[in-house]
Protein backbone atom coordinates (compact mmCIF):
# COMPACT_ATOMS: atom_id res chain seq x y z
CA UNK A 1 0.00 0.00 0.00
CA UNK A 2 2.86 2.38 0.76
CA UNK A 3 4.29 1.68 -2.68
CA UNK A 4 1.49 3.72 -4.28
CA UNK A 5 2.29 6.71 -2.08
CA UNK A 6 6.00 6.40 -2.77
CA UNK A 7 5.37 6.11 -6.52
CA UNK A 8 3.02 9.10 -6.51
CA UNK A 9 5.54 11.15 -4.52
CA UNK A 10 8.38 10.29 -6.93
CA UNK A 11 6.15 11.10 -9.90
CA UNK A 12 5.26 14.44 -8.35
CA UNK A 13 8.94 15.27 -7.82
CA UNK A 14 9.76 14.32 -11.43
CA UNK A 15 6.90 16.40 -12.85
CA UNK A 16 7.86 19.39 -10.70
CA UNK A 17 11.48 19.25 -11.85
CA UNK A 18 10.39 18.95 -15.50
CA UNK A 19 8.11 21.97 -15.09
CA UNK A 20 10.92 23.96 -13.45
CA UNK A 21 13.33 23.05 -16.26
CA UNK A 22 10.84 23.96 -18.99
CA UNK A 23 10.05 27.26 -17.29
CA UNK A 24 13.76 28.06 -17.13
CA UNK A 25 14.21 27.25 -20.83
CA UNK A 26 11.26 29.49 -21.74
CA UNK A 27 12.70 32.38 -19.74
CA UNK A 28 16.08 31.95 -21.43
CA UNK A 29 14.47 31.86 -24.87
CA UNK A 30 12.61 35.10 -24.12
CA UNK A 31 15.87 36.75 -23.06
CA UNK A 32 17.60 35.53 -26.23
CA UNK A 33 14.70 36.80 -28.33
CA UNK A 34 14.94 40.23 -26.69
CA UNK A 35 18.71 40.39 -27.27
CA UNK A 36 18.36 39.37 -30.91
CA UNK A 37 15.56 41.89 -31.41
CA UNK A 38 17.74 44.67 -30.00
CA UNK A 39 20.70 43.65 -32.16
CA UNK A 40 18.52 43.55 -35.27
CA UNK A 41 17.00 46.92 -34.43
CA UNK A 42 20.46 48.45 -33.91
CA UNK A 43 21.70 47.02 -37.22
CA UNK A 44 18.72 48.37 -39.15
CA UNK A 45 18.98 51.84 -37.62
CA UNK A 46 22.73 52.11 -38.32
CA UNK A 47 22.40 50.97 -41.96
Amino acid sequence: MYYKFIGAFILLIILTSIQYSLNRVIVLLREIKEILYRLDKDNKSSS
